[in-house]
């Protein structure tokens, strides 16, 4: 059981986010937090969670723990993505905007990725 903590761990945050993106969809009154940013929030570690179970299976070795520097760019390269790119080059589609509590939320998760990477 132990040896799966890592997939349970990424089946719950899944399931998590589409009960959030049912609530964002369903539910007009859902708190601006839900509707907004808690996607955000579990974006990073969901992505860390799922690149750890991938490379713990290729090198056959449950003790692997992503580096907090990696974590780091990857928070980054996720912020440059999502907040700069798409809003200023997705073209006519205009569903993407710049936010800096996104960008916020994006670093939280890289906390939250790391605090949990020592418990699975």
């Amino acid at each position: 059981m132990v040896r799966y903590k890592a997939h349970i761990s990424f089946i719950c945050l899944m399931l998590a986010y589409f009960a959030v993106r049912y609530v964002r969809s369903a539910y007009d009154l859902a708190p601006d937090f839900v509707r907004y940013y808690l996607t955000d929030l579990m974006f990073v570690p969901t992505m860390g969670i799922f690149a750890l179970i991938v490379v713990r299976y290729l090198k056959r070795d449950s003790t692997i723990r992503i580096p907090a520097f990696v974590v780091f760019v990857q928070v980054v390269l996720v912020s440059m993505f999502f907040e700069w790119y798409l809003p200023n080059y997705s073209g006519k589609v205009g569903w993407y905007t710049a936010d800096m509590v996104d960008v916020l939320m994006y670093f939280f998760g890289g906390f939250i990725f790391l605090f949990a990477q020592k418990r699975i």
